[in-house]
């Protein structure tokens, strides 16, 4: 998880201390959110699921039938706006 944050600071200059630091996480959903992006997480016991939705992409992991089931909810948001800024970086969006 450890590489994971570090990634995270690396790309969106976010801090996330721990797999618990919601606060941290959240600051990635509201950059994601000024990108246009609506971010939606369900967590229940047992499941933890975050996706991203955008005008010009679509869902970013249901249309193409996944339903990625996270440890965390704040490891689903970071791999999630990793995967957003992969996108961005191939022209994508």
């Amino acid at each position: 998880m450890k590489e994971l944050f570090e990634k995270v600071k690396e790309e969106y200059g976010v801090e996330i201390a721990d797999e618990n630091d919601m606060s941290g996480a959240w600051k990635l959903v509201e950059m994601l959110k000024e990108k246009g992006w609506v971010v939606y997480i369900i967590t229940a016991r047992g499941r933890e699921q975050v996706d991203a939705w955008h005008p010009s992409y679509g869902s970013l992991y249901a249309q193409f039938g996944e339903i990625p089931h996270f440890e965390s909810v704040v490891e689903g948001i970071c791999l999630t706006a990793l995967h957003v800024r992969e996108l961005e970086k191939n022209g994508t969006l």
